[in-house]
This record gives C-alpha cells, structure tokens and sequence, in this order.
C-alpha cells in the first residue's frame, strides 16, 4: 500500500490546471539557471522599452497639468517634497484636493523636475522604466508562486507589457501612479512569499514596508490586500493558514495605517463625484446605477480581448444609461455570473483560471463603480493591475493547450525553441498588439492629437468636447495675435461649436459655460458674456476657477469691486491659487492707484489719499508674494510685485523683482 501523502506533498503533486507533462518534467529537479532568468529579463524588458519608445519624445498631455505642470510644490523640487506629503493628490494653482492622497508620484516628478526642470522626455523615460521594471519583478514573482512552471510566468509576463490597454498608463506621465502601485505589489508579494517559506520576520517587515509605498502611490492598493493571501493560498506549497494570517494582520495593519494618514491630510470635505466625470454619480435609482456599472463593466472585459479604438475619455454622453431589463445589462451580468460561477467550482482545486478570475474580480472591484462610485465611470487605465487576471489565463492556455509540453532549456534560444509553438503563439498575438500600442503612444504625445483624435471617436463626450476647446483657446495661444484679429476671432469661433456642444449634453458643464462667457468676451459681446459667466458661478459656485475667470472679465470691463469681490471667493475656496492671489493684488495696485490719483487732484487731502494708498500697495504685495511663493515661476506677480514696489518708491526691490521676473523667463523658454 502506498503511503499516505502529506499536505505539503499533496499541494505539490496538485498544481491544478497544469499539463501533466509539465508537471513530470518540473519536478525532476530541472533548474533552468540564472543565466537564461537573466536572459528572460532583458527580454522582458527590452520588449517593454521597445513598445514604449516612441512615447519618449511626447510632451505634457491630459492629467499631466493637473499633477505636474500645475503643482507649485513639484515646480519646488526637494523643497516642495513636505508639501507633496501633506497636500492631496491636485492641490495646486486652481484646486485643492480633499478626495485623493497618492504622494509618491508626485515626489518623483519633484525629483525628475528638479534635474531637469520643463523637461517632459525625462518623466516620459522614467516611466518607461518603471514599466519595463515592473513587468521584470512581475516575472519574478509569477515564478515564485507558479514554481512549477517557467513557461506561464514568462508568458504572462510578456503579455502584459504587450497588453495596449496599459498605453494610457505608461504614455501618460501622471500613470506613474499606477505604474509604482503595481511595482511595489509585486515587491510585496515576493517578500510575503518569502516569508511564508521561511518564516523570517524581516520578509514580513519589508513586505509590508513594499506594501505601504504600493498605497503611498494609489489608494487601489487596497484590493491587493485581498489578493496576496488569495496568491499565497492558491500557490504557495507550504500553505498553513497560521502563517497567512499573519501576513493577512499585516496587510490589514498597513491598511489602517494608510487610512489614518490619509484622513488626517484629506481634512476637508470631499468634492464628490462631478457628474460630468462620471455620469453614473447622476443617476437618481441606486439599482440602475449598479446596473450601468455592471454593463460598462462588459464593455472593460471586451476591451481585455479586443484593445481597439482606445480613448481616454467615455464619460456624458458617450455611454447611456441601462435599467435592469436592458439586454446589454442582463448579458454583461450573465458573464460575469459565468466567471464567478466557473471560478468557485476550481476553487477546491487551486485551479490557474479560477485564480486568474477572482484576481481580477478583486482588483477590478474597487474602479467598477459597483461597489462604490469613483471619479470616472470609464478610463483604460483602471484595467492596469487586473489585466493580470487575463494575461495569466492566456498564458495558461497557451501551455495547457497550444504547447501542451513545457520544454526545459537552460539557453534563450533552446527555451525558445523547446515552447516555440507558445513562444509563435504570443508572437502572432504580439503584432496587432504592438501595432496598437505604437499607434495609440502616438495618439497620446500631446494635447492636440489627442483631444482631436479621441474627439472624432466619442463625439457625445462633453468632457473631449471642453477639452479640445479649451485647448486651442489657452491664452498663450490667442495672445500671439492681437484682440479682436481676423486669425484671433478664427480661434474663437473654431472652439464655440465645441463649447456649445459640451454644455447642450451638460447643461450643468460650469467650466465649459464659463469658456462661452471668455469666447463672448473675445468677440466683443459683452453682455453675453457677463450673462454665461453668471450661469457657470450659478450651476457650480465652488469652482475657483470660474470665480477668479469672472473677475477677470470684470477687471477688464473696469469693474474694479465687483471683480475684487470674485478673487476674494476664489482665494476663499483655494487659498492657494497663485493666479488668483496675483490678480487680487492687481485688484489692490488699481484701487491704490485711484487713490493716487485723488491725491493730486486734491491737494488738501493728500496725505488722507496718499496713506490709503500706501496701506492698500502693501496688501497688494502681501498677495503677490503670496502668489510667488506658491508659483516660483510665477512671471506675471513677479512684475505685479516689481510695479507696486515701484509705486511705493522702493526701485531696489522693483529692480529686483524685474530681475527675478527675467530669470523665471529663461526658466521657462519665453
């Protein structure tokens, strides 16, 4: 009679799902060596720098402004690092954050901005390594826990850096978020496996040291804290459940710890969730939001298979709204039943595929707005960390099925030859996808092509339609030719169809009701203008922008209180909107110049006018040193500051702000 297996033993021998063969062959003993692992890296990576190249010589694009071009304490370098740590994720020239704290990118693009400042290629190329990277400890760890296979980790590996659906995280600069929160899971999991192996407290300490900077770079971290033991439990030969617990009471004290620095730096109220990011936030029905995220859902999962016509925004309009009786609804809901259903049935058996679907349930989660409503009912980039799920399916399919017989080798070109039907498979998947991913890296090197690119394909999405508007009428744009130009005024009326546009599908879009007050503005028609700046603070009146836009307008109209007024509530909702703080003191200077000019009208109460004056040229410098001090390159309130300190006859401090005016010039190429 045979002796009885123990668990160990049992665990082993029982690597569900794996072909026979294989198994045989692997727990021979063959050791494939460090030197083609070493090999298989560079592989990896080269493939994943390869895909990538072309997104080297892209500029800013998208979120970029709002996490890097806008953010005064990135501009800072080291010395803005204590403000990154304890401000939210877009606090910067016009918003301040209550709703994100994901510092560790941010500190990053501090440090890159600080050796070269204005420099988008760095940040692209450090996000291409960072990629290139993750995709290495990604093999990495795969073959750790997939132990019995070098084949699959190697496979799955590859197909995620070649999966295009990661273009809008690696050849946007801000995905750096997500790049270091899947680069520091995978160093989590590795030292958690570690630890469960040899029960060394060190893996368990630097595990969750891994696991902290994974939360630090994205709070989506936390599905990870679920899937971790989920891995240890499906993969791990030596499984106990006391030594899981314990790596499960870490993660679960990271966890908390995160939470309690997040809710004491996150102080204020939270924004919510704008509808016209997320659509599904304005669905009256608790149900039938549910059930649209559930039928957005299928559409991510087609995405998974099919990665074209890739676009960075599908917000209002461009999806509708789907009930509980809708077929798209009921078909969406059906395969997700399948997966789930499929997944519990292998679950006994540690099946490669029922943990490739629970991984990706889990980490898709917490961005499927089934759970709880995110700022975005769409973004390609939420699918980063769970295409995991697939790829490690795919490629368990391909060795099961395809292979059949994983070949031992000990050299690249004899492990490419022993699994050369794999290695032909992946290929064939490999070309439409790199043609893909190259053509849509393409697609993301600015702000023109990309909001004219993804315009034409989600023509309902108020958001694109803003956004390529917005675009084309940025100031540093119109003022290359004068007011009221033939080439100015075809600026303005290329963007009104689009403006126009976004507020016809959101009536309630206040930063597109504000632009057709600035375009009215444009074309002389005053009153139209004052009347759709008034509509915008009217539909959104906690929008500092619009607040601060309007008081320009006001200023310009010779409007001098009621514009005062605005960038007071402006600098109200964000205290530290530099733009803001230089036009209250250009506000300020005006007022006191007024009183100047009373003074000499009126000789007898001169030194009346005359200290008003001065008192109200000092408030002036207060806020556009404030402004400064919050913008370093700030151009404008360094001459704000040189011109009132002028007016206060102080020439040694207007010389040396002109001075510094010059220097912040050169700084940024002007």
């Amino acid at each position: 009679m045979a002796a009885k297996k123990n668990r160990t033993d049992q665990r082993a021998a029982a690597t569900a799902g794996e072909p026979k063969a294989k198994q045989k062959k692997n727990t021979a003993g063959f050791d494939p060596g460090k030197k083609l692992i070493r090999n298989l890296n560079i592989v990896l990576f080269a493939l994943s720098f390869v895909l990538y190249f072309n997104s080297l010589s892209s500029s800013w694009a998208l979120d970029d402004y709002g996490v890097i071009k806008e953010i005064p304490f990135v501009q800072q370098g080291f010395a803005g690092i204590d403000d990154i740590l304890t401000t939210g994720y877009r606090t910067g020239l016009t918003t301040a954050d209550n709703d994100l704290y994901r510092p560790l990118s941010k500190v990053a693009f501090a440090i890159e901005w600080w050796l070269s400042p204005e420099s988008p290629g760095l940040h692209h190329f450090f996000n291409v390594i960072f990629f290139g990277l993750s995709v290495v400890l990604l093999f990495r760890m795969l073959r750790m826990y997939m132990s019995s296979s070098l084949l699959i980790p190697f496979l799955a590996s590859a197909l995620f850096a070649l999966h295009p659906l990661h273009t809008e995280v690696v050849a946007n600069i801000k995905g750096r978020d997500d790049i270091l929160c899947f680069l520091f899971f995978t160093l989590a999991a590795i030292r958690y496996h570690q630890y469960v192996s040899t029960r060394s407290g060190k893996h368990l300490i630097i595990g969750s040291v891994w696991f902290f900077l994974s939360f630090l770079s994205k709070e989506s971290a936390i599905t990870f804290a679920a899937a971790i033991p989920l891995m240890l439990w499906f993969f791990h030969p030596s499984f106990e459940l006391k030594s899981i617990a314990k790596v499960g009471g870490t993660l679960l004290g990271v966890t908390l710890l995160f939470l309690i620095i997040r809710m004491t730096v996150l102080d204020g109220a939270s924004g919510g969730v704008p509808v016209v990011d997320n659509y599904i936030a304005g669905i009256d029905s608790p149900v039938t939001q549910r059930t649209t995220a559930i039928y957005i859902a299928g559409i991510y999962l087609i995405k998974l298979f099919v990665p074209y016509q890739l676009v960075c925004d599908q917000s209002m309009n461009e999806l509708p709204v789907v009930g509980a009786g809708d077929w798209r609804f009921l078909l969406s809901l059906a395969v997700f039943l399948a997966l789930t259903v499929f997944a519990i049935m292998r679950l006994r058996q540690r099946h490669v595929l029922s943990f490739s679907i629970l991984y990706f349930l889990i980490t898709f989660s917490l961005v499927s707005n089934v759970v709880i409503l995110i700022g975005t009912n769409y973004g390609e980039r939420l699918l980063y960390a769970p295409s995991l799920g697939l790829c490690i399916a795919l490629a368990w399919l391909i060795a099961a099925f395809i292979q059949k017989e994983e070949g031992a080798a000990s050299i690249l070109s004899s492990f490419f030859k022993a699994n050369r039907k794999a290695v032909i498979t992946v290929a064939v998947i490999a070309i439409p996808f790199a043609g893909i991913t190259i053509n849509r890296n393409a697609e993301w090197s600015d702000n023109d092509t990309l909001y004219a690119t993804d315009k034409a394909k989600a023509p309902e999405s108020a958001k694109l339609r803003f956004y390529y508007a917005n675009e084309i009428t940025q100031s540093t744009r119109l003022d290359v030719y004068q007011r009221g130009s033939k080439e100015r005024l075809q600026i303005v009326n290329e963007a009104l169809p689009d403006f126009r546009k976004a507020v016809e599908i959101y009536p309630a879009y206040g930063l597109a009701i504000q632009k057709l007050g600035e375009m009215y503005f444009e074309k002389g028609m005053n009153d139209s203008a004052d009347y759709w700046y008034r509509q915008a603070i009217k539909v959104n009146p906690g929008q500092a922008m619009i607040r601060n836009n309007y008081g320009r307008f006001l200023f310009n109209a010779g409007k001098m209180d009621d514009a005062d007024f605005q960038f007071t509530m402006a600098l109200r909702l964000n205290p530290g909107y530099a733009d803001a703080l230089n036009n209250k003191a250009g506000s300020l200077g005006m007022k006191a110049s007024a009183y100047v000019m009373l003074s000499q009208k009126y000789p007898a109460a001169s030194d009346k006018f005359n200290k008003r004056a001065f008192d109200l040229f000092n408030q002036s410098l207060e806020y556009s040193l404030k402004a400064i001090a919050y913008s370093p390159d700030y151009i404008q309130a360094y001459e704000t500051t040189a011109l009132t300190y002028t007016n206060l006859g102080d020439q040694a401090n207007a010389n040396k702000y002109r001075s510094l005016a010059n220097e912040a010039r050169k700084r940024n190429g002007k």
